[in-house]
């Protein structure tokens, strides 16, 4: 099974940061990365296809697009690898390794990702919003530097948690920001978190909060949509 990345053009992204948006546990990364993708007005710059994906194109704002995508800023230094689909194994593992490479093929320094962490009681999260996991020795110093409190304990999977154990292995810089997410609570609140905290890592992913919250709940809607219209296809892609 393979993935291939079809560039529209190239970019110079030595040093940069690149993002996982592909949906996780819950949809905040997504939510986070397309609201980045619109406020910070990156561009198209390749798309990732395979015969393994659905027969799918989505629509917005009468364009068509392919469901993987990568959009960029060279300026930014900035890369957003982004996806409407929930995606199952055993694409998950070949996504994941694609991301990886292109981030060292480009010299790109630092991978950000983002999963939820289900809870059923709004109780809990009174605690703590947000925990972070590291691959690398240096990325660990980077979470402790951002004074966010790291998962000592548990468990991550889907392409989050391939990001990190490769990512070890290759000693690229991976963070994985685990965002608590409430069920029956839409997830751009929780979008809105992970957009503060990957902001710590990568200035140029700042975003203001306020117009986040609108934009993110706009996204999250559109999201939504797409997955419950693509779900016929994407169950029969496993079947």
């Amino acid at each position: 099974m393979s993935i291939e990345v079809r560039e529209l053009r190239s970019v110079d992204l030595k040093g940069g940061t690149v993002i996982d948006g592909f949906p996780s546990l819950g949809l905040a990364n997504a939510i986070a990365s397309e609201c980045m993708i619109e406020t910070l007005q990156l561009d198209l710059v390749a798309v990732l296809d395979s015969e393994k994906f659905p027969s799918l194109s989505t629509i917005y704002r009468s364009k068509p697009y392919f469901p993987a995508r990568i959009h960029a800023n060279e300026d930014l230094k900035l890369a957003v690898f982004v996806s409407e689909v929930s995606f199952k194994e055993p694409l998950l593992r070949q996504i994941a390794k694609t991301m990886l490479k292109w981030a060292q093929e480009h010299k790109c320094s630092l991978l950000l990702s983002a999963a939820g962490l289900p809870v059923e009681d709004s109780e809990k999260m009174a605690d703590i919003d947000l925990l972070a996991v590291g691959s690398t020795a240096n990325a660990l110093k980077k979470i402790q530097d951002a004074g966010i409190k790291m998962l000592e304990h548990g468990a991550i999977s889907g392409i989050p948690s391939i990001l990190l154990n490769e990512g070890r292995l290759a000693n690229l810089d991976v963070i994985v920001f685990l965002v608590k997410v409430l069920k029956d609570v839409p997830d751009f609140r929780a979008a809105a978190t992970v957009s503060e905290a990957m902001a710590k890592f990568a200035p140029s992913c700042q975003c203001d909060t306020a117009s986040l919250m609108i934009e993110a709940e706009k996204v999250e809607k559109r999201l939504r949509k797409i997955q419950t219209e693509s779900k016929p296809l994407t169950e029969g892609m496993y079947g």
